[in-house]
């Protein structure tokens, strides 16, 4: 699965999903980094079905075929994909053009409904992780645009500051934790924040669980060259140099947050307008159409009709 990085182009993946360029999408990603968001303000004030792990495959059946052309977007579905007879209908749904959608077996929980229907729903996925070894939910992943939507730390403190700018303390302080943050953990974070019995600091440092040895390299990396970081964590805390590289990682990514230096000006996403109704014109009348006094008939003065047929053009004088 390729990986997509920027909320940049996450945003133009979804633009061309709803301007039906993309039929069927796949999106992973880690809980907190704004893919539902994303979904839910593209498709604000358009008709739309929003699957979750709660509805059962007849619910998924039903829905879809009362409105078989409206987009379908299923939200963390992990443990339906777990269902055979949920991922049977998603693979039919993924398929290229019309799909037909099955139910196998009447039941008077159709409502009615018969047992196959045809579909043009274009389909949204959103997953925090896809099921190991499982070759129906790889087919499903094979017939649609898939990718991993993992946003760097910077990008995501920049999302923060887009989309909260009044929580820009909490955010500072979740931009020097050396752990990747979400956008729950802010929401966690303000309610620490308006606790008076909860302390902000120490709830998001358990929360979060900074190691000592970034915070340890984070410090040597401020104050000393490049070349002398290896050798100077490792005198600290006497890690290995491949858990220097792990750590510088992270270390990276706080520094670049501290510094503002990978701004971010295109993680907002611009929503186009919902497509107004057609606008209904009233059919105007034919003026050739008998049957209307109101509505000149040209016909009726015409000398060369037969006498036969004149009743169908003046009617009123039959």
């Amino acid at each position: 699965m390729k990986k997509v990085s920027t909320y940049e182009r996450f945003h133009r993946y979804m633009l061309a999903w709803l301007a039906l360029e993309i039929d069927c999408l796949v999106v992973r990603g880690e809980p907190g980094v704004g893919k539902s968001w994303a979904a839910q303000e593209l498709l604000k004030g358009r008709p739309h079905h929003w699957f979750s792990a709660r509805q059962t495959p007849l619910q998924v059946y039903n829905r879809l075929c009362d409105n078989p052309d409206w987009p379908a977007v299923f939200d963390d579905i992990s443990a339906l994909l777990r269902d055979d007879n949920f991922v049977d209908m998603l693979k039919n749904l993924c398929e290229d053009g019309v799909a037909t959608i099955r139910w196998g077996s009447t039941t008077s929980k159709l409502g009615g409904r018969p047992t196959s229907f045809k579909c043009a729903s274009p389909v949204l996925i959103l997953l925090n992780r896809t099921p190991d070894k499982n070759p129906d939910v790889a087919a499903v992943l094979d017939r649609c645009h898939n990718f991993e939507f993992r946003p760097s730390k910077s990008q995501v403190i920049a999302y923060m500051r887009e989309y909260f700018p009044n929580d820009g303390e909490i955010i500072d302080l979740l931009a020097d934790l050396a752990v990747m943050p979400s956008v729950r953990t802010l929401i966690k974070a303000r309610q620490w924040a308006a606790s008076e019995h909860l302390d902000l600091h120490e709830e998001l440092l358990a929360e979060c669980g900074v190691p000592d040895d970034v915070l340890v390299l984070i410090d040597i990396m401020e104050r000393f060259p490049r070349e002398a970081w290896c050798s100077r964590y490792a005198q600290a805390t006497g890690k290995t140099d491949r858990t220097f590289r792990r750590h510088k990682l992270l270390a990276e990514q706080v520094l670049a947050c501290r510094r503002n230096e990978e701004r971010c000006p295109n993680v907002r996403l611009v929503v186009p307008e919902p497509p107004k109704p057609p606008l209904i014109v009233p059919p105007t009348a034919d003026p050739l159409k008998t049957g209307h006094p109101d509505i000149h008939n040209p016909l009726r003065d015409r000398l060369d009709i037969p006498p036969r047929f004149r009743g169908w053009i003046d009617p009123e004088n039959n």
